[in-house]
């Protein structure tokens, strides 16, 4: 089967994609069940622990001593996505009955974060804790600052959503902070690191968490330096473990089949990988070759990958890959223009909005947007044509609120077929546009 295509390549840090996927993370129905569920399941397994729903994800409240056990046995029940685990000794819960705290382990299948400490600052100070676990972004705090509060919680929504649970607060009585105005700058970085905290109280902040290398941690310490301004004193409680950089891959080609690849580090990813992918293209559609080795990083980018699949379902062909926080990809569709014309076709302009998510949010970037034609007519013909529909796209994405100077449009003729121009086909796949993120070749 022949597809006429047009090709969207990313190349981009995994913490940066976030194309806003409309993946269904279960609905309000399910949680008494799944919440039943596992009290069930913990019972059976003689553990006395405290069970909390979000969607379908599950937070468990027990003794360390129960953590493997309890995990196992919520994770195993259908429908369960993401399994957290809590320590009650360090919350402070009483329903561990050990009372002595312990180092978190260096392996991202045990690694936790300590528990959310705003509840402690002064009541007159702006405070703000963020936490990102296994892909959630927690936030809680009290700052004075609507406007600023506003801007974090969009921020938040573009980068984490729907793994995000903002509970900051504006209190107009709270002594206001330096780096209030770019609260959102500092939680925006914290994928850097993958599992990672950061608490600020006044003008002070404590970056907490794991990172794989040395170099990572320099990386993150100073964008959350920089985003925080000098007057926070920034100090660091990160841990560095070592770990190998995980690998995973999806695929789709023209069959309806998802193909999953890769090394991950926990089987709460390989499951929350598989779910979403079957919620997409139904169980018999996907093939999961999933490996799971502890001994690899938990990064951000393995819980945003699996989110795009309900954005992609609609290519018949496209591939996306991650190593070590680097994304690549492909997409291709049936989307073509006409013979001889640079007017956007309906299928063209479901394509057109991906473009404009992925500029809208990450301000930073900017896109090209490649023009192509078959050979039929003459070069120079062509290559006026070529840049028409290039510039076509383009005004598109400037009236979909995308400022003019972050697209180029650039055209390229029949220079760069992709397909054969022997046939009706083949011709039809290289009159098309590409999208590739950064500046003009």
């Amino acid at each position: 089967m022949s597809f006429a295509s047009t090709r969207v390549r990313l190349l981009l840090l995994a913490w940066l994609l976030l194309m806003g996927a409309a993946v269904a993370v279960g609905v309000s129905g399910e949680q008494n069940d799944l919440g039943s569920k596992a009290e069930a399941e913990l019972a059976a397994a003689g553990i006395n622990a405290e069970v909390q729903v979000s969607g379908r994800d599950i937070t468990v409240t027990g003794a360390a001593a129960d953590q493997t056990a309890a995990e196992t046995a919520v994770g195993a029940i259908a429908g369960v996505r993401i399994v957290h685990w809590v320590d009650a000794a360090a919350a402070g819960d009483p329903v561990s009955s050990d009372t002595t705290t312990t180092t978190p382990p260096t392996t991202t299948t045990e690694a936790s974060l300590p528990p959310i400490t705003t509840d402690t600052a002064p009541d007159n100070v702006a405070t703000m804790e963020a936490r990102l676990e296994n892909g959630k972004m927690v936030i809680r705090g009290t700052v004075p600052d609507e406007v600023a509060a506003a801007r974090l919680e969009a921020v938040a929504e573009l980068i984490y959503d729907p793994l995000l649970d903002n509970q900051l607060q504006v209190d107009p009585e709270v002594e206001t902070a330096s780096w209030v105005p770019a609260a959102a700058d500092a939680i925006a970085v914290l994928p850097i690191l993958g599992i990672s905290g950061l608490n600020v109280t006044g003008e002070h902040a404590t970056l907490f968490g794991y990172a794989p290398t040395a170099e990572r941690l320099a990386q993150a310490e100073g964008a959350i330096a920089q985003a925080l301004g000098p007057d926070v004193s920034l100090e660091s409680e990160v841990e560095i473990t070592g770990l190998a950089p995980p690998t995973i891959a999806a695929e789709v080609d023209g069959d309806g089949t998802l193909v999953i690849d890769g090394t991950v580090p926990s089987q709460q990813i390989v499951d929350f990988a598989v779910g979403l992918g079957i919620d997409t293209y139904g169980a018999a559609n996907v093939v999961n070759n999933l490996v799971v080795d502890p001994g690899v990083d938990t990064t951000f980018s393995l819980f945003r990958l699996p989110l795009v699949f309900g954005a992609f379902q609609p290519f018949p062909v496209w591939h996306v890959e991650i190593y070590d926080n680097v994304i690549s990809g492909q997409l291709l569709s049936g989307a073509t223009y006409p013979s001889g014309s640079a007017q956007l076709t309906p299928q063209l302009l479901q394509l057109l909005p991906i473009g404009a998510g992925i500029l809208t949010r990450n301000p930073s970037l900017v896109m090209t947007v490649e023009g192509h034609t078959d050979n039929i007519g003459t070069d120079e013909a062509n290559q006026r044509l070529s840049e028409a529909r290039a510039r076509a796209a383009k005004e598109w994405l400037i009236a979909a609120g995308i400022d003019e100077s972050r697209v180029f449009a650039v055209g390229y003729g029949e220079s760069r077929p992709i397909a054969t121009n022997d046939t009706p086909e083949g011709r039809a796949q290289n009159r098309r546009i590409e999208f590739r993120l950064g500046p003009p070749e």
